[in-house]
C-alpha cells in the first residue's frame, strides 16, 4: 500500500500473490495482484516472466490447466537458454505428467537433464526416474495415471482428494512399485498439514 504498483515493486507484488495463493488460499486476490503487476508500464522482461510463472501456478491451482500451459510456454519461448525458461519447460513437463502423457513428459525431461541449473536438472531427473521406473508396470497404466492425478491434486493443495487416490492405489494395486512413493507422498502431505506423527 505504501510503495504502490510500479516497476520497482513488481517482484514484491509477485511474492505477495504467491503468499496469498499458497498460504492464505485466496486465489482470486492472487490473480488480481498478478494481472495488475503484468499491466505495469515499462516492466522488465524478466520480472514479467516471473509474474507469468506465478500466474500460471495460480491458474493450475484453480484447475485452468490449458491457460497455465499457455503462460509457461510463453516464458519458455522468451527465455529459451535461461534458467527461468528451463523452469517453465519443467513445469510444462509436470503438467503433461499430471495428465498422464508420460511419453511427452519424458521427452521434455530428457532435454532438461542437461540444464545449467543443478536444481532444475535434479528435479527433471527425479521425475524422469519416477516415470521410467513405474510406467508400463501394469499393462493398463491405470495405477500410474491414478498416481499422477493424485500428484496433481496434491500440487493443487486438494490434499484429502489426493490422499483418497493414493490410498485407492495402495488398496487396489498391492505390491506395485509405486507403493513406496505413495507412502512418501502421504508423509509429505502430513508435514504440510502439520500432522507430524
Amino acid at each position: 500500500t505504501e510503495l504502490g504498483n510500479n516497476r520497482s515493486t513488481v517482484v514484491l507484488l509477485s511474492n505477495y500473490a504467491h503468499f496469498k495463493a499458497f498460504f492464505l488460499h485466496d486465489l482470486e486476490a492472487a490473480e488480481t495482484l498478478l494481472l495488475d503487476a503484468m499491466e505495469i508500464s515499462g516492466i522488465d522482461n524478466y520480472d514479467l516472466a516471473e509474474c507469468k510463472m506465478e500466474y500460471a501456478d495460480v491458474l493450475l491451482l484453480q484447475g485452468n490447466i490449458w491457460e497455465s500451459l499457455l503462460y509457461f510456454s510463453q516464458v519458455e519461448k522468451d527465455f529459451k537458454e535461461h534458467p527461468i525458461g528451463h523452469e517453465a519447460k519443467l513445469r510444462r513437463a509436470k503438467i503433461s505428467y499430471f495428465q498422464g502423457d508420460f511419453q511427452w513428459a519424458q521427452a521434455q525431461l530428457e532435454t532438461l537433464k542437461a540444464s545449467t541449473s543443478k536444481l532444475i536438472a535434479n528435479d527433471a531427473l527425479e521425475l524422469s526416474v519416477l516415470i521410467s521406473d513405474n510406467y508400463n508396470m501394469d499393462t493398463s497404466e491405470t495405477a500410474m495415471k491414478m498416481f499422477s492425478l493424485a500428484d496433481m491434486l496434491s500440487a493443487q493443495q486438494q490434499y484429502s482428494s489426493a490422499l483418497e487416490l493414493y490410498d485407492s492405489i495402495l488398496n487396489n494395486f498391492k505390491n506395485h512399485s509405486l507403493n513406496d512413493e505413495i507412502i512418501f507422498r502421504k508423509a509429505k502431505i502430513g508435514l504440510k498439514q502439520h500432522q507430524y506423527q
